[in-house]
């Protein structure tokens, strides 16, 4: 590791903070390539590789810049980063012999690491099964006969320890001529599935696509029992076709 002899006192409050934050700190004695993506220091072939570290330029156009290392192979003098050195109008800077640059530490602080470790936790327990976090599920089509008979599912949605949440719905029946089909909705009140709503689909609207909100007045639906339904009032069959999507999580 190579800092400055520029009087800064090793009693100085500040220098354990500047030993954490800098690996090197020199002067380029060559040229480095015109792409301006590596620097040249004599120096920096008898320090260890400073790659995944990151360089930081202080002088010249480029000073301010900081970029990730990509190589420094052991023994040489040229530190190569992954995105070139630019000037202010934007342009590839090559960075020249006399400028000075620091190696900075990319060993994560305390505090990050105890962030990143929550992340990781969350991460987890969201795997395991946490609350709160909805994975996306397959979209669903269907094609569903409306028949006098019973109702028939376009979904029910009711595993145990689910939680449900149906993003939308799109629904289009044949025409039913003289007869209607009924789609119902269903949805858990004071714990049993109890219909909260219906729609009718009639010779006058049958070729509507009807989404969730042409139905029921909700832009989605949610709760731990989800159930959609179609009946008719003859025998039919009338066809409903659609396709819904939704997400799951676990309670």
């Amino acid at each position: 590791m190579l800092v400055p002899s520029s009087g800064l006192k090793i009693d100085n409050p500040a220098w354990p903070l500047l030993q954490a934050l800098i690996s090197y700190w020199g002067t380029t004695d060559n040229d480095g390539n015109v792409a301006g993506t590596t620097i040249r220091c004599g120096g920096l072939a008898t320090e260890p590789p400073y790659e995944n570290h990151a360089l930081k330029i202080l002088s010249g156009p480029s000073a301010g810049q900081t970029r990730d290392l990509l190589l420094h192979p052991a023994g040489t003098d040229t530190l190569t980063v992954a995105n070139a050195f630019t000037n202010v109008t934007g342009a590839a800077q090559q960075i020249l012999a006399g400028t000075l640059f620091v190696v900075l530490s990319k060993t994560p602080a305390i505090a990050e690491v105890a962030a990143l470790t929550a992340i990781v936790v969350a991460l987890v327990a969201d795997i395991e099964g946490a609350t709160g976090i909805f994975h996306e599920q397959a979209d669903v089509a269907f094609d569903v006969p409306a028949v006098l008979a019973a109702e028939a599912d376009i979904l029910h949605l009711d595993d145990a320890d689910t939680r449900y949440i149906v993003r939308s719905l799109r629904l289009k029946c044949v025409d039913p001529g003289a007869e209607t089909v009924t789609v119902r909705l269903y949805e858990l009140v004071d714990d049993v599935l109890t219909e909260v709503d219906s729609f009718i689909i009639t010779n006058a609207n049958f070729g509507i696509y009807f989404s969730l909100m042409d139905m029921f007045g909700l832009p989605h639906l949610a709760g731990d029992e989800l159930q959609v339904t179609v009946q008719a009032t003859a025998v039919g069959p009338y066809a409903c076709t659609g396709q819904y999507s939704h997400g799951k999580n676990n309670v």
